[in-house]
């Protein structure tokens, strides 16, 4: 796992604050908190999925995070 500055939060997810803090956590914790409205993209399922023992998340959050990972692994795989 590793820190990255890539993540983009939405403009709409930072009405408590002016720039996003420079945690990736807090950046995860942030869209996990509003998944599946946010977030979907591959790159950010991918980070959340990696982090998903770390982050706060209800099983079925949890479980649809997985399986939205899935399928974005099923779709890199199928390209041809």
């Amino acid at each position: 796992m590793q820190e990255t500055d890539d993540i983009k939060i939405p403009k709409e997810l930072l009405w408590d604050y002016r720039q996003p803090p420079d945690k990736l956590i807090w950046k995860l914790q942030r869209i996990a908190d509003f998944f599946p409205a946010y977030g979907t993209d591959r790159e950010s399922v991918k980070l959340l999925f990696e982090y998903r023992e770390i982050l706060k998340l209800d099983h079925g959050k949890r479980r649809l995070i997985e399986l939205y990972y899935e399928v974005w692994n099923e779709k890199a795989s199928n390209k041809y």
